[in-house]
């Protein structure tokens, strides 16, 4: 069963990969509930603002997620995640502490392309090297 769901997602060898997919999934959590809730974070000082905590953020989520899935998955992940960025904005505007921002959306976009750039190039190795460097098998 466990060897069909890995053919299935099209996972990339992984021996952690449902903690590595749990560990990305609290993430996606944290940053749709920092989105929306009403909470004042520190910003890294910059003069674009909070925009560099933006593409941060999704260009971690791209990085994490795009580890876990083969180059044909990531397609789908990238339009996820610039969707989930979109609505998280339009979501914050609804709100009466919060206001929509499409350079925010930008922000988040720009993150998620980079962390794919960054995967084309072999980031997509960084759980594997982790696995084999540090749980290794007794």
């Amino acid at each position: 069963m466990e060897e069909g769901l890995k053919q299935e997602v099209g996972t990339t060898g992984l021996r952690f990969w449902r903690w590595w997919l749990v560990l990305g999934l609290l993430m996606v959590l944290i940053v749709v509930y920092l989105s929306l809730a009403n909470v004042r974070l520190p910003q890294v000082p910059s003069s674009a603002g909070d925009k560099f905590n933006h593409l941060i953020a999704y260009g971690v989520l791209a990085g994490w997620f795009g580890q876990l899935f083969t180059a044909r998955k990531r397609i789908l992940l990238l339009a996820f995640l610039v969707l989930l960025g979109i609505l998280l904005e339009v979501l914050q505007g609804m709100t009466p502490y919060r206001y929509f921002d499409w350079f925010d959306a930008v922000a988040n976009t720009l993150g998620v392309l980079t962390a794919m750039l960054a995967l084309h190039f072999g980031a997509d190795k960084i759980l594997l090297w982790f696995e084999s460097r540090y749980l290794k098998a007794s």
